[in-house]
């Protein structure tokens, strides 16, 4: 039995880094071939890697395995400028880097981002895709879609976006393509109810306040979307209820810039939902081969998938859609424990 220290217990259990270490810690335990151990453990692993904030330690009493999502804002950088001190904390966690035994992944679009930027090798990157609440995979009632759909005053035909509102989630552009199209938006995400200083994390935004490109482009999106009987706003929503959204949606969108992985893709796949997505990162690694995807950068490309998704016969969707289950299939969280236990072994020379 293999003892392990997994860090990261503060974090919320909700989407994001807690759902990563909770749908994970419960696939490892279920093999029967972990257990936790916080005082003695063979291997210490960190399931949350932050660029600007010392999440990991510069000593490191115990192998160690660090999980690393994405590098967005050494990606984009034009979106994430950073001044003296989130640079002098980007050099503090990459140095700490070179004491790690090994780095986790969710694709492999963001191990080449890792070995490329960070300059480490690529022998100790190792790729372990994500997979969704299985709970996704249950069909809800026509009458529980019914109560969603009225409890929401969801429109008969909408997209759908489930996310967060950063820069590199490129909703500025998904908005003003819906507007063209007069085609309601649907938005799920808890950052939607929140003002710009209540979304992002001040901090690092500390200097640049009004004029940094995170609360610009959030102010964009409110300007377009506010007031606008188009766009309907939902903020958080529970996992049972988001099921069955998914499934009344026309198609879920993902317009993003950069994604390190896009759970909310793989959701909208399992549930049986159409899916429009952007050609980059890491979200060709997910949606299947007959997806209807588009360049992030060209809002005509983005308007047109979604005039695509929207006009398609019920044949071609029918295809697609079935596509995409049989691909959301291939992800699980005993696959991705599976993995992540090989990488332990190859830490721990078993």
């Amino acid at each position: 039995m293999l003892k392990v220290r997994l860090e990261g217990e503060e974090h919320s259990a909700g989407r994001g880094v807690g759902f990563y270490r909770k749908h994970l810690l419960d696939a490892l335990l279920k093999s029967g071939r972990v257990e936790i151990d916080n005082t003695s453990p063979d291997l210490v692993h960190y399931p949350y890697f932050d660029l600007f904030y010392p999440t990991l330690p510069q000593k490191l009493e115990y192998p160690t395995v660090v999980t690393i999502h994405d590098l967005t804002p050494l990606v984009l950088p034009s979106y994430y400028p950073k001044g003296i001190r989130a640079l002098v904390a980007v050099l503090m966690q990459r140095l700490a880097l070179k004491n790690v035994s090994a780095i986790v992944t969710d694709s492999l679009s963001s191990k080449k981002d890792i070995v490329g930027i960070f300059k480490i090798d690529p022998e100790k990157v190792f790729v372990t895709h994500l997979a969704v609440d299985p709970a996704y995979q249950e069909k809800p009632s026509g009458e529980q879609i019914k109560k969603i759909k009225e409890k929401y005053q969801l429109p008969d035909k909408f997209i759908l976006y489930v996310g967060g509102v950063n820069p590199n989630k490129n909703l500025v552009r998904l908005a003003r393509a819906a507007t063209k199209l007069n085609c309601p938006v649907v938005f799920v995400g808890s950052e939607f109810a929140k003002t710009p200083i209540q979304a992002f994390s001040f901090k690092r935004l500390l200097g640049f306040q009004k004029t940094h490109p995170e609360i610009s482009e959030f102010n964009k999106l409110r300007a377009i979307i506010q007031g606008n009987p188009l766009f309907h706003v939902l903020g958080f929503v529970p996992t049972e209820e988001l099921n069955a959204i998914y499934r009344l949606a026309s198609a879920y969108c993902q317009p993003s810039l950069y994604e390190g992985f896009g759970i909310p893709l793989l959701e909208a796949m399992t549930a049986g939902c159409l899916v429009v997505s952007a050609n980059i990162g890491s979200l060709p690694e997910i949606y299947p081969l007959e997806t209807i995807v588009f360049s992030p950068e060209s809002e005509p490309e983005l308007e047109a998938a979604l005039r695509a998704a929207l006009s398609q016969k019920n044949k071609d969707r029918e295809i697609q859609i079935k596509a995409g289950k049989e691909k959301a299939g291939r992800f699980s969280w005993e696959k991705t424990a599976a993995q992540t236990l090989a990488v332990y072994l190859t830490v721990l020379g078993k």
